[in-house]
């Protein structure tokens, strides 16, 4: 009896293929598939015709299961179908994409892959930034990258979502913050809300195809002044408010300058100290005061004494360990600590006494340390100046007649001693990035109307200066002391992100003179100073910043590179930055009144010491991040009034759909492929690092200006699209 004349179903001959193809991973031809899925299939109950088999591979290809080659009429089985390799489970982080798939970073690099993409059928349940162990599927080809499978979740990321409710007509629909969760939600009460509502979502349970969800808060309405933002701090998981308890107990603190602080403290009330900070500042953590002696200077750093308040292990350490820094956005202040002490009992508030932690450094005229101290104070600012006051001041243009003459002395001072360190930094090997922030400009409902770029003089410089050798001399009286400690730490340049650098630069005319191998931050700045009249400078610094590590923070020194200071920390702020009060509270702890504090205790922070300065390295990026998130949400807010304007941008990235292009006033967008020239080709050359045009034969790479159009603008997806109207040409 023969076969009956029934087509098998396509989950069929999906299985056969990938046990046909599972050892294959060279093309095949057409009739090696047809015959070889015959002699498989002669075991089934079905027949196989030619023409039913053309249509399922047509199909397959159009579902990515296949992969045809044109230019040889042979196929592939995709990679995301073939067996993993199980005998290793390793362990990665999995970045989600807003079209299903995504890609698994190892935690423990050990193969030199930075990176695996996930099909999204491999992706099990996990979403953006989830722990993950998985599998590997070897594609056995230089040509072809490995792939992943996940294989178990091992740790959420976090908990709590916020997410955009709609109404539809089939129920309701939710949108997450983060573009990269595309999962249908279910919650388990909708009760009250409406549309247009953003909402806080607790996840109870995640399968393959669905996220179940507990409505937690309901932020507010997407249009209500604010709400952007606050939505964006929340779905980052940074508390924007301060519990009772922790507000009750902030309460009952006094600055109380009983016999014992006297005892404790030296009294800095009759130096000429004065605060210097931005106009719109509210907490003040430091303050300073030059004073020349010869040819030599003193120099006072006063730091708000927040550990004197903030005990170990108490409840306000806690929550500023929790918070680990202050996030600054464009419309407001999310402070480590509750607005009692960060805005006035630890603030260095103008004419009130203050306790505080100083640093006396005296310096020759080489801006050469000669000694130093650190020890507790109480100071009585004589003055709260804005940066702008201090740079006019020094250029002129306000004389601060209503101050007195010896706070004017001692600002003169501090110019002399700021101008020797500038001095000092450079032969040292201080590296300096040039690097333009954006200052974003609000209306009364907080709507971005105009975006500049934020002004630094003299006066920023020179603060910056004067708590770079505050952090300095804290970490060598540390060291001196034999304290456990916590470091500011940055490292060398990882060496093929360097070697980059160097390629990348290279097209722009920047010259290095200096071999790559052991590079120090010196070879650095003489790269700099002997390109300074570059044009394409403004985009070398952002390029060279990019190939820097990150700095962060850590029990074991070793050194910051790009200060060129081997011993280092941040002590400086810390009203808004936790190792701040954690070396504060070290300093209590084993020297400035040991007998007040049991050994129990001090073993008790030496133990938790690696875990803070983890978190706080943590804290950092998540705070970073959020600024970030803000900005590119307002910028593309800005932009939704400005389409169909014209502006003069550079190309600051070149990738294989587009270049991104950033205007005068740092906001940046995408030209995408098919927004360059009409009817035309453009070509990816990825060693080169550029995009070609057929039509033109331009050339577009970094640096390369161009003339483009506002043509779109998404304040939800945070993206501004541009297109193209003119190539300006390559500097």
């Amino acid at each position: 009896m023969g076969k009956k004349r029934i087509d098998p179903p396509y989950s069929l001959l999906k299985k056969l293929i990938i046990n046909l193809l599972k050892e294959k991973y060279k093309p095949v031809s057409f009739n090696f598939l047809y015959f070889g899925l015959i002699k498989l299939i002669h075991k089934e109950d079905y027949f196989l015709s030619q023409e039913y088999f053309n249509i399922f591979v047509t199909d397959m290809i159009k579902e990515c299961f296949l992969i045809h080659l044109s230019y040889t009429n042979s196929y592939l089985l995709n990679l995301a179908y073939r067996e993993p390799d199980k005998s290793r489970e390793l362990k990665g982080i999995f970045k989600g994409n807003s079209k299903g798939f995504g890609f698994v970073i190892p935690i423990d690099n050990k193969d030199g892959n930075w990176k695996y993409f996930v099909e999204t059928f491999n992706t099990k349940d996990a979403i953006n930034n989830d722990i993950v162990s998985f599998y590997i599927i070897d594609s056995k080809s230089e040509k072809h990258p490995s792939q992943a499978v996940i294989h178990k979740i091992l740790e959420r990321k976090k908990d709590f979502y916020v997410c955009l409710f709609n109404v539809t007509d089939n129920g309701y629909n939710l949108t997450f913050e983060d573009d990269k969760i595309t999962k249908p939600v279910e919650l388990d009460d909708t009760t009250g809300l409406v549309d247009g509502q953003k909402i806080l979502i607790k996840i109870k349970q995640i399968t393959n195809d669905k996220i179940y969800a507990a409505l937690s808060r309901i932020i507010g309405h997407k249009s209500d002044p604010g709400i952007d933002i606050l939505s964006i701090v929340l779905d980052k998981g940074i508390k924007s408010d301060f519990s009772n308890e922790v507000l009750e107990y902030s309460k009952r603190l006094r600055v109380e300058f009983d016999s014992k602080q006297k005892k404790l403290r030296k009294d800095l009330r009759q130096k000429q100290i004065v605060t210097i900070d931005p106009k719109t500042s509210k907490d003040f953590d430091d303050a300073i005061c030059v004073e020349k002696e010869k040819d030599q200077y003193r120099l006072y750093v006063s730091i708000a004494d927040v550990a004197h308040y903030v005990q170990f292990n108490s409840l306000l350490d806690q929550t500023a360990f929790e918070r680990g820094c202050s996030v600054y956005l464009v419309d407001r202040v999310i402070p480590m600590l509750p607005h009692i002490l960060s805005d006035d009992i630890c603030s260095l508030n103008y004419n009130v006494d203050r306790f505080t932690l100083t640093s006396e450094i005296l310096f020759n005229k080489k801006g050469e340390i000669i000694s130093y101290d650190v020890y507790p104070s109480i100071i009585k600012s004589k003055q709260r100046f804005s940066y702008d006051e201090v740079n006019e001041y020094f250029k002129g243009t306000n004389e601060l007649i209503n101050d007195t003459k010896a706070v004017r002395e001692m600002l003169d001072n501090a110019r002399e001693l700021h101008e020797i360190l500038n001095k000092e930094k450079a032969k040292r090997g201080y590296i300096t990035f040039n690097v333009s922030e954006p200052l974003i400009i609000l209306d009364e409902n907080n709507f971005p109307i105009d975006v500049v770029k934020r002004e630094s003089g003299e006066a920023q410089e020179m603060i910056e200066n004067f708590m770079v050798k505050a952090n300095e001399t804290v970490t060598l009286f540390a060291a001196k002391n034999k304290l456990p400690f916590i470091y500011r730490v940055h490292g060398k340049p990882d060496k093929e992100r360097i070697e980059q650098f160097a390629l990348e630069s290279k097209r722009l005319g920047f010259k290095i003179s200096t071999k790559l191998d052991s590079i120090k931050s010196l070879d650095i700045v003489k790269w700099i100073n002997d390109n300074i009249d570059n044009p394409n400078m403004d985009l070398i610094y952002l390029m060279l910043l990019r190939s820097m590590a990150k700095a962060e923070y850590a029990v074991k020194n070793r050194g910051h590179f790009g200060l060129a200071l081997e011993n280092y920390t941040h002590f400086t702020s810390p009203i808004r930055r936790y190792p701040d009060l954690i070396v504060g509270q070290i300093l209590w702890m084993y020297i400035f009144d040991k007998n007040n504090y049991s050994d129990a205790q001090r073993n008790r922070l030496l133990i938790s010491l690696k875990e803070k300065a983890n978190q706080s390295s943590l804290n950092e990026v998540v705070a970073t991040e959020c600024e970030r998130e803000v900005n590119s949400m307002k910028f593309a807010e800005y932009m939704t009034r400005h389409i169909g304007d014209e502006y003069i941008g550079t190309v600051v990235s070149v990738r294989s759909f587009g270049i991104f292009v950033e205007l005068d006033n740092t906001i940046d967008g995408l030209i995408r492929l098919p927004n360059f020239y009409e009817n035309d080709h453009i070509t990816y050359y990825e060693e080169r690092n550029l995009l070609i045009s057929d039509k033109t034969k331009k050339e577009f790479r970094l640096g390369t200006k161009v003339k483009i159009r506002v043509i779109g603008a998404s304040k939800e997806l945070k993206q501004i699209d541009f297109a193209l109207i003119e190539h300006l040409g390559n500097r």
